[in-house]
């Protein structure tokens, strides 16, 4: 069987955006030479790799679905076999612009800033905080060229590669009389005063907790800031839900926190990294991803998750 890496691709991207025109657009060549790389592997394997429908786009038949898994494979392999190349042959240089998901970046973001820079201390970063929609929005217009967030309603077209699930669990103060208990009920501190971090997606997510257990949570104060949620309840004044922590103690102007695992399992949202595609990722891109890679398959981040006592 004979294609080349070049047919491949653009199966992948037209699989992904469910379009021909799309994933023409994706690659600045014409619809026509996408239709007919398509039609040229087709023809070698004997098989149709997707069904065409003029008004619903394209989607991969149940044979070309198992054939692209394999190119996926392919073209991540091809991907990583050049990287090492230009690894041997030169030091990577370039800069890129990074999104990350405001409360995690200064939990995260130094960890994976210094494996990057250890390994390439030539490039440069510029790092852009906002909340999950802002990250959607700033990859969608191409402001950024990744992003560390949560993986909510992300468009199709999106890569995500996830890095940790993180279960929620609740912050008390270190006086408060359940902060030395090994896990603790959302109903028993649903009466009390919550601090809520005040953000858009996190906020819709920490309300559905309360939903799920038809209870109604006592809201004293909102803050877009989660290192003054955190301060608020180290000082006493409520309780409040982190789905991440730092990775090691933090001293407050006021009293002290600990952090205790919710007793029932409810929805862990996972984080990861999201970018366009394998083929539009810069050296850059990749040294980061690599480094979030390496980071996750040595454990690191379930360092920075309240993990549930029967997990």
């Amino acid at each position: 069987m004979r294609y080349t890496l070049k047919q491949l691709r653009y199966l992948e991207a037209t699989a992904r955006l469910r379009s021909i025109t799309a994933a023409a657009s994706e690659f600045s060549i014409s619809p026509s030479s996408i239709a007919a790389a398509i039609d040229g592997v087709e023809a070698e394997l004997s098989q149709p790799l997707f069904n065409r429908n003029p008004s619903k786009g394209v989607a991969p038949t149940r044979f070309g679905g198992e054939f692209l898994k394999h190119v996926r494979e392919l073209l991540h392999s091809h991907s990583r076999f050049e990287q090492a190349l230009i690894g041997i042959n030169e030091n990577i240089e370039g800069s890129i612009s990074m999104g990350c998901f405001t409360p995690i970046a200064p939990i995260i973001l130094p960890l994976v800033l210094k494996i990057v820079s250890e390994a390439h201390p030539n490039l440069t970063i510029q790092i852009i905080e906002g909340d999950a929609e802002n990250m959607v929005e700033l990859l969608k217009t191409d402001k950024i060229d990744l992003a560390l967030t949560y993986s909510f309603e992300l468009p199709d077209s999106f890569h995500f590669q996830s890095l940790f699930f993180a279960p929620p669990h609740i912050a008390l103060s270190a006086s408060h009389p359940l902060s030395s208990r090994q896990s603790v009920e959302l109903a028993e501190l649903a009466d009390e005063p919550l601090i809520l971090l005040n953000l858009d997606r996190t906020r819709s997510y920490m309300l559905d907790l309360f939903d799920q257990c038809d209870l109604k949570p006592n809201i004293l104060y909102l803050s877009r800031s989660s290192e003054m949620v955190r301060s608020l309840v180290a000082a006493e004044f409520g309780y409040s839900i982190f789905n991440v922590k730092p990775r090691t103690k933090q001293t407050y102007t006021m009293g002290d926190l600990v952090r205790i695992p919710l007793s029932s399992r409810y929805l862990a949202p996972e984080f990861g990294i999201i970018h366009h595609g394998m083929n539009r990722l810069t050296h850059v891109s990749q040294a980061v991803i690599e480094a979030c890679v390496r980071l996750k398959s040595e454990g690191v981040f379930q360092d920075f998750v309240v993990t549930p006592i029967d997990a």
